[in-house]
């Protein structure tokens, strides 16, 4: 079951993690490792979850792991995450997500902004809400995406 994958790549990420302070394993997990774990939780739309990592990579980043540093593909995995988990509030957090992309773009702190990829999974949030606004707001990411892409 998704749920127990999901549980089981944290897992295997503790532990390599465990394994790189204690010196028994070289290097550190990457962008590359976190990614993975995140999509194991993005799977079954459990933004919790995704999250949770993300905010572990960042951490993890922070505390001199450059090796860690959150990607255009953590925040898409996110967002992604966000469209699938059939949440109410599925559409807002996949937007707040989005302007935080942005802005880690302008200030450098992230080396791309947000792609195609990234608005098509916030458009899927916005088709599978039941939010009236959702047909307005897909027409508005439509237009904002012929501009940039």
């Amino acid at each position: 079951n998704s749920k127990d994958a999901s549980r089981g790549a944290e897992k295997l990420l503790d532990t390599m993690i465990d394994k790189c302070k204690s010196g028994d394993l070289d290097g550190s997990p990457d962008a590359v490792t976190y990614n993975s774990v995140m999509s194991a939780y993005a799977k079954q739309g459990d933004v919790v979850g995704a999250q949770k990592v993300l905010d572990r990579m960042q951490m993890d980043y922070d505390t001199g792991n450059k090796a860690a540093k959150p990607t255009i593909r953590s925040y898409s995995v996110l967002i992604d995450c966000w469209a699938k988990s059939n949440r109410p509030d599925a559409p807002r957090g996949a937007e707040k997500l989005l302007n935080t992309m942005i802005d880690k773009n302008k200030s450098g702190e992230l080396d791309e902004g947000p792609d195609a990829v990234t608005y098509n999974s916030l458009v899927q949030a916005w088709k599978s809400s039941r939010l009236p606004q959702g047909p307005h707001r897909i027409q508005e990411l439509e237009k904002q995406m012929e501009i940039l892409f």
